[in-house]
């Protein structure tokens, strides 16, 4: 079985590889742009004309001429141009299919990104820590192979490359493929003992249902140094002067927090989903909406909405955690590993009693407090609806409810992994 990984390392180019890593990013943001503003205003005098839809196979056949128009287009590789047109007919295709919005413009310091498709033009040195690309060590005379930190060895063969700037530092992801058996499930028959839920909140990013809260002990809270620090660097970028040095210096600052926030929080979701993937054949959670719930609250000058700075604050804590990014993550693993998950409805999950099945909003007596108004029993929220959404998994499993163990009405200790 052909498996695709990919391996993320850290690039350090020097200053003159650097400007050149920038302009490859700017070509190809404007051929990216000027092939979205094709395809919006120009595709039916395209149709008429030609007698076919736009596809980026005929706006590839047109970069010849854009070249010539803009020379500068030349200092950037043929291949890295293709492929912002490709990714533009991909993202339209996600658009028409329903999975996505319609494709927005790619921004300067938020979307400095490229791609190397062709295997044969790529050459790693772990050893040296060098990495060989088009314009990049490939021919004499041009800006040099760049010095790159290879974390793990390169093993598989190499497909793509693709290049990013995150804040202040550049980046390498390398597509590999590698030739490994499909794994099998166990054969053994599947236990309540086997099977997990997981409940995803704001402040517990991950509460699973054996009572191990994971997650929050990576991430900084809410209310740290750090999270002040991101809403003074927002504020003084929005007070500074369009243009000005001073903009752009709080650009990059603001630019390099959020870059070291998303790392945390990639790092977290790598070692949470490991631990769950390898310690549990079945994982059950909740099917969230989480772009529905992100969506903002603001409404329009008719119709405003209410309450719009809780939803928003609401919206940024759901996102620092990354549920979808961790679903996409636990279910790759689990895969791997032979496991499965199981996705249930997110109804009344968190206002269910975990004992008696009662269904009250005022059991929910704090964000952190579960105590049931029927049958007295209390239990950290989190906890109480984890075990409610692993009690739907081991329905659909045909599975009765594991026996529950009551705990002391004083509360519980929530253990950190």
């Amino acid at each position: 079985m052909a498996r695709h990984l990919s391996t993320r390392i850290r690039l350090n180019p020097d200053p003159a590889q650097e400007v050149a890593l920038r302009q490859i990013a700017g070509c190809c943001r404007l051929v990216y742009n000027l092939g979205r503003e094709q395809r919006r205003d120009f595709w039916r005098q395209y149709r008429a004309a030609e007698g076919r839809s736009l596809h980026w196979m005929g706006q590839k056949k047109e970069l010849p001429a854009l070249k010539e128009a803009a020379p500068f287009l030349a200092d950037a590789p043929a291949h890295c141009l293709q492929m912002a047109l490709q990714d533009l007919q991909r993202a339209f295709d996600n658009f028409y299919a329903g999975r996505a919005g319609y494709p927005q413009p790619r921004r300067k310091y938020e979307d400095d990104s490229f791609r190397f498709p062709d295997p044969a033009q790529i050459r790693v040195d772990p050893r040296a820590g060098l990495l060989v690309l088009p314009k990049f060590g490939r021919r004499a005379g041009d800006h040099g192979a760049i010095r790159a930190v290879f974390h793990r060895p390169i093993r598989g063969r190499i497909r793509s490359v693709t290049v990013s700037r995150e804040g202040r530092h550049w980046y390498a992801s390398i597509l590999l493929e590698r030739r490994e058996k499909a794994a099998r499930p166990d054969p053994a028959p599947i236990t309540a003992a086997d099977v997990c839920g997981i409940d995803r909140g704001t402040v517990v990013p991950f509460m699973d249902s054996e009572g191990l809260a994971r997650g929050h002990a990576i991430l900084p809270a809410r209310g740290s140094g750090e999270a002040k620090r991101r809403r003074r660097l927002e504020q003084a970028l929005a007070r500074a002067k369009k243009g000005s040095k001073r903009r752009a210096k709080v650009r990059l600052k603001l630019a390099a927090h959020r870059a070291r926030e998303a790392r945390r929080r990639r790092d977290m979701i790598e070692k949470v989903t490991t631990e769950i993937a390898n310690n549990h054949r079945v994982v059950v959670i909740e099917n969230l909406p989480v772009r529905s719930m992100t969506a903002s609250a603001r409404g329009t000058v008719e119709d405003p909405g209410a309450n719009v700075a809780q939803k928003a604050g609401l919206n940024t804590a759901i996102l620092d955690k990354g549920w979808g990014m961790f679903r996409i993550r636990l279910e790759q693993k689990l895969a791997l590993r032979g496991g499965r998950l199981i996705v249930v409805p997110a109804a009344f999950t968190s206002q269910t009693c975990a004992c008696c099945g009662h269904v009250a909003a005022e059991s929910r007596v704090t964000r952190d407090l579960f105590r049931c108004v029927s049958c007295g029993h209390e239990a950290h929220a989190d906890l109480n609806a984890a075990r409610n959404i692993r009690d739907r998994g081991l329905a659909l499993l045909g599975l009765a409810p594991s026996a529950r163990i009551e705990r002391p009405a004083a509360g519980m200790v929530v253990a950190v992994c």
